[in-house]
């Protein structure tokens, strides 16, 4: 079989498993790295996600239709794809696809003049794709875009997607994401978190907002990161940045840009593989941390117990593990309130 066959085929066998309705978070990282294995890979599974999205407007008691044996018989292409359910699927939005045009060319034909026919050509360029996705406290999840690129989202993370032929724009809205993003020298890859933007063409890199605080760091490649306008903030400080493999920056509220500096990126990314990992920090860092992770806050009863310090690797996936411990090597006590707040105070 020919590479760019085994290729497509692999494409729709991890596609038609993204959207079975039951893909473990093991079935993710399995096809992430196929994904990454090979810019190929991303191609073709780009490319049905976009026939997918084609047939997304489709009643789905029409796709259902569509999809059972003995409707698209027209010829032995047909009969191959029905061999599997990735086949069925692709075959389903690629009917889809196809009736619209057969509806356009079926449209009565009408005589125009080159007057009339060049009033009804578009001027303005086409709309840009969009995608808006978020996760709830404590969940995490991989999405891949229709141009190939992964995003990786923390928990309470909210991301809107803008895909225009000219650019392929992200705005964070709130939360943290890793992007793998799918090299394309003539479509920058724009990040917008508010106070600052970070501009790429492929690269893996880590942006964090929470509130007006923005960091970004960089596993490979290299990213531009630049604030707001300083006539626009008000700021009179250093408004860009150049960050290469393993280096990472702040944006401050007011747009200014921190110099790049090392980033320990096995801390910076733990949150990846489950892990909240803290070196020395305050106690009240610890609790604003966890609280991203949780329904309810936690809170700390005062500055006193806010600056006790904590160094220790804990699961994300089970902050009250994680509070319980804390009286073991803390002189603290953790209480839960009526409304579901966890309160730390002195013993």
């Amino acid at each position: 079989m020919p590479a760019s066959e085994r290729i497509r085929e692999e494409a729709a066998r991890w596609f038609t498993r993204a959207h079975s309705g039951a893909f473990s978070d093991a079935d993710r990282a399995s096809r992430d790295a196929w994904l990454s294995a090979d810019p190929l890979h991303r191609a073709e599974y780009a490319a049905l996600d976009r026939v997918w999205q084609a047939a997304a407007a489709v009643p789905a008691a029409r796709l259902r239709a569509l999809a059972e044996p003995g409707i698209a018989e027209a010829g032995a292409g047909h009969r191959e794809m029905r061999r599997s359910t990735a086949g069925r699927w692709i075959a389903v939005a690629c009917v889809c696809v196809l009736g619209v045009a057969l509806g356009a060319m079926m449209l009565p034909s009408v005589t125009r003049s080159p007057e009339h026919v060049a009033q009804l050509t578009p001027s303005s360029p086409p709309a840009a794709q969009t995608q808006e996705i978020a996760t709830r406290p404590g969940e995490r999840r991989s999405v891949t875009l229709a141009d190939g690129t992964v995003v990786e989202l923390n928990t309470r993370t909210h991301i809107q997607v803008s895909f225009t032929p000219a650019q392929r724009n992200v705005t964070l809205l709130d939360g943290e994401a890793m992007f793998s993003v799918t090299h394309d020298a003539s479509r920058p890859f724009v990040v917008d978190a508010g106070t600052g933007r970070v501009t790429v063409t492929g690269t893996r890199f880590d942006v964090r907002r929470i509130e007006k605080h923005v960091a970004v760091a960089v596993e490979s490649g290299s990213v531009k990161v630049d604030g707001v306008p300083a006539q626009a903030a008000g700021a009179t400080g250093k408004t860009s940045a150049l960050l290469t493999k393993g280096l990472g920056t702040t944006i401050r509220p007011d747009g200014t840009v921190a110099s790049a500096r090392p980033v320990d990126l096995s801390t910076a990314l733990a949150w990846r593989d489950g892990k909240l990992i803290f070196q020395n920090a305050t106690l009240a860092d610890v609790v604003r941390e966890v609280t991203l992770y949780r329904p309810s806050p936690v809170v700390v009863a005062n500055d006193a117990v806010g600056q006790l310090r904590v160094t220790s690797v804990f699961s994300a996936d089970n902050t009250d593990e994680l509070l319980a411990a804390l009286p073991q090597f803390l002189p603290v006590k953790v209480q839960t309130l009526s409304d579901g707040t966890v309160k730390i105070s002195s013993k």
